[in-house]
C-alpha cells in the first residue's frame, strides 16, 4: 500500500460552555488540509490525558473517533461537565489512508508550544524552547521535559535525579607511606615489648584498608573504571529525558543536544497552590541539525 502523507495546518478550538444540566457542547474547527484527494475528516477526544490514541466516550455524536465527514467545523454535544477534555483531527482520503493526528485542544487550558515547529529538521543548537503562558486567573510555574525517548517524556512529571556511586573515603599512597614510616618508627623505638603486638596489628589494618580504599575495592559499589575515575567521581548515567524547572519563565535555551537527533518535548504547568493541579501539553518533535 502506498505511504499516504496527509497535513493538517491547525485546529482550533471554541468552547460552547453551554452547561445543561450536567453537559456541555464544545465546538471545534480546523484548516482545510492541502493534500489533494482528502474526503473527510474524523474528530479524536479523549479524557484527562494528552496521550494518543484518543479512545474517549460521552459525546452525543459517538464514542472517538467522530467521523464528520468533508466539514471543516463540529461541535460534539452533552460532553459532561466540569470535565477536562483534550481533541485532535486527522484528515482521510479513505478508509485506508488516514494523516497523523493534529495538534491538541482542549476545553481547558493546557500550555500551547510555540518553538521549535512540530516536526522541525535542521534545528540549530543551542535549541530555544518557547511556550504559551498562562492566562489571568492562573498561577503556575512551569517544568519543560525534553529527551530522546517519546515514552520517557510523556511520563515525565517531576525532575528525576542522578545516582552517584558511593563515595569512599580515599587515602593516598603518599599518606599510606608516611603514616607506615611514623608507626614503624615508633615500633622501633618502643621499649615495651607488650605493646608492640598491638601497634603493628593496627598498623597493618590501617594500611590494608587504606589500600583497599585508594583502589576502589571492599566498598559497597566496588567499581573498577577503566575511564580513570576515582570512587569520589560522580559516576552519572546518560539521561534520556531531562527536566528543567523553569519556574515563571516561558522560554529556555538547551545547549546540550545532540546533532542529527530527534527530541520530543513537552511543558507541565503546575498550581503554585496545589502541586496536585497540573496542565500538561501535548508532546512535539524536532531534529537538530548535523554538527
Amino acid at each position: 500500500m502506498k505511504l499516504f502523507h496527509i497535513l493538517i495546518v491547525s485546529l482550533l478550538l471554541v468552547v460552547n460552555s453551554i452547561s445543561s444540566g450536567f453537559c456541555q457542547d464544545v465546538t471545534l474547527s480546523w484548516d482545510p488540509s492541502p493534500t489533494d484527494g482528502v474526503t473527510g475528516y474524523k474528530v479524536y477526544y479523549t479524557k484527562d490525558m494528552t496521550e494518543y490514541p484518543f479512545q474517549g466516550i460521552g459525546a452525543d455524536q459517538g464514542p472517538s473517533p467522530v467521523d464528520v465527514g468533508d466539514v471543516l467545523s463540529t461541535t460534539l454535544t452533552n460532553l459532561p461537565d466540569d470535565e477536562t477534555f483534550y481533541f485532535s483531527v486527522t484528515a482521510y482520503v479513505d478508509d485506508s489512508q488516514e494523516s497523523s493526528y493534529s495538534n491538541i485542544v482542549s476545553n481547558g487550558w493546557i500550555p500551547a508550544l510555540l518553538l521549535p515547529d512540530n516536526g522541525a529538521t535542521g534545528e540549530p543548537v543551542p535549541v530555544t524552547f518557547q511556550w504559551e503562558t498562562a492566562p489571568a486567573g492562573y498561577d503556575v510555574s512551569y517544568t519543560l521535559v525534553y529527551g530522546t525517548d517519546r515514552t520517557e517524556v510523556l511520563a515525565a512529571k517531576g525532575i528525576p535525579t542522578i545516582s552517584t556511586t558511593s563515595k569512599i573515603p580515599h587515602i593516598s599512597p603518599a599518606i599510606i607511606s608516611l603514616i607506615f614510616m611514623i608507626i614503624l618508627g615508633y615500633l622501633l623505638s618502643c621499649k615495651n615489648l607488650k605493646c608492640r603486638p598491638r601497634i603493628a596489628t593496627a598498623a597493618l589494618l590501617l594500611v590494608i584498608g587504606g589500600v583497599l580504599a585508594s583502589c576502589g575495592g571492599g566498598g559497597g559499589s566496588g567499581e573498577s573504571s577503566s575511564s580513570g575515575h576515582s570512587t569520589t567521581d560522580p559516576i552519572v548515567p546518560t539521561p534520556t529525558v531531562y527536566s528543567i524547572d523553569k519556574g515563571s519563565s516561558d522560554y529556555h535555551q538547551a545547549f546540550d543536544l545532540e546533532g542529527a537527533t530527534t527530541y520530543y518535548w513537552k511543558v507541565v504547568a503546575t498550581d503554585t497552590q496545589d502541586p496536585n493541579l497540573t496542565y500538561e501539553s501535548e508532546v512535539l518533535q524536532f531534529t537538530t541539525e548535523s554538527f
